[in-house]
């Protein structure tokens, strides 16, 4: 039984909060790495491949997180995530060492690899096919604002603190108080496993070609995001625009701020327009329109960086309610959440690579180049999946 009215909100704004956290969690590390680099006297290449030891466990833990969350229950994963990630920010901030940091960002993308496959199956079993997109949209909104919010906290902090201790420390507090919220919220209500249930149903069947060719583009998609947020504040940090210079990590934080929080532009334009009937071509032609603009920033004087920036944003996150809507259409609601964990695994454990390579670049424009052509194997498999689903009838209910 779906649930309905005050109860459903709740739960739906909770979710969504905790969306927004994860990104700013995952955001952390590229809004100060040059104040880390700086403290402990490394380079880019350092910072770069700390931020892939974030990232790779955030992308591969998901597919245990899946796997629990689907005989345990999602909010009570939700809570671990939380409640966990809290902790591991106080570790970052109080821990000596550049060793203990690494540890720290390691364990810290461990606890933030359960939110995916948690998060998006509780929507997918709470919302119809018809609203899934919607509330999805509204989702991604939630998760731009905290992909977009992050750079300004950070710019904040290291203002008032000059300490990007301190700002670890902010998060700790921001989580911890997240996760007690789905510690009342578990309480408050008995958790809803679907693993047997999706048993019982013999139409509760999977596409798993049409997954499988989700997850290339997964993965295509994932080294594209994160080798631009990588270093998004380091490469802003000497453009300008309409005469005022981002002359500094504060100032480069502020541009990936205002940038990046475009793409709640782009998740609710997607989440509104996304049709079950429609999601590949729409997929596929957002993929597409991200290439020029990456194109783009890899040739960009100072004067137009943040204006290729600002275009991607918007066209980039368009993709998130469309492929999420996706997987619920072609997996099984009694593998939902597994599903997530590894089509978020593939997306991030692979993608998270290239956070060290483009670390390695010198010329970080120059890497753009590489990432449209991760952009542009993503739009051509997108069309692989379009023209397979003009030839393949749905299996089962379209949205699981």
């Amino acid at each position: 039984m779906k649930r309905t009215g005050t109860t459903l909100l709740i739960l739906i704004l909770a979710v969504c909060s905790a969306h927004a956290m994860v990104h700013v969690l995952e955001g952390s590390l590229p809004c100060v790495e040059q104040s880390i680099a700086a403290q402990y006297d490394v380079n880019q290449e350092t910072t770069g491949w700390l931020q892939t030891m974030w990232r790779f466990p955030w992308g591969v833990g998901a597919l245990l997180a899946g796997w629990l969350v689907d005989r345990v229950g999602a909010k009570r994963m939700l809570a671990l995530y939380l409640l966990g990630a809290g902790g591991a920010c106080i570790a970052a901030a109080t821990l000596p060492g550049l060793d203990l940091l690494f540890v720290s960002m390691f364990v810290m993308g461990i606890m933030a690899s359960i939110y995916h496959p948690a998060g998006l199956a509780l929507l997918s079993h709470e919302m119809t096919p018809d609203t899934l997109p919607k509330t999805l949209g509204w989702h991604g909104v939630f998760g731009s604002l905290g992909i977009g919010g992050v750079p300004l906290l950070a710019a904040g902090v290291l203002a008032l603190t000059h300490s990007w201790q301190a700002f670890y420390l902010v998060l700790a507090v921001m989580s911890i108080s997240l996760g007690l919220v789905f510690v009342y919220l578990t309480r408050q209500s008995p958790e809803r496993v679907f693993l047997r249930v999706g048993r019982a149903h013999a139409e509760d069947r999977g596409d798993w070609i049409s997954f499988g060719i989700l997850l290339v583009m997964s993965s295509c998609i994932g080294l594209s995001y994160h080798g631009v947020t990588s270093f998004l504040p380091r490469f802003l940090s000497d453009a300008s625009v309409l005469g005022w210079q981002m002359d500094s990590e504060i100032g480069g934080n502020v541009g990936a701020a205002s940038a990046l929080i475009l793409g709640c532009f782009g998740q609710f334009l997607a989440g509104h327009f996304a049709r079950p009937k429609r999601l590949e071509w729409q997929l596929m032609l957002i993929c597409a329109g991200t290439i020029p603009f990456l194109i783009g920033m890899s040739f960009a004087s100072p004067e137009w960086k943040w204006w290729f920036v600002a275009a991607w944003a918007p066209t980039f996150f368009m993709h998130q309610p469309v492929f999420n809507s996706l997987i619920a259409k072609y997996t099984p609601r009694s593998r939902r959440s597994l599903c997530y964990g590894v089509s978020f695994a593939v997306g991030n454990g692979i993608g998270a690579i290239s956070a060290g390579l483009v670390g390695e670049n010198t010329d970080l424009q120059s890497a753009y180049l590489g990432l449209a052509g991760c952009a542009f194997a993503a739009a051509v498999s997108g069309g692989i999946l379009w023209i397979r689903a003009l030839r393949t009838p749905p299996i089962g209910p379209e949205n699981g």
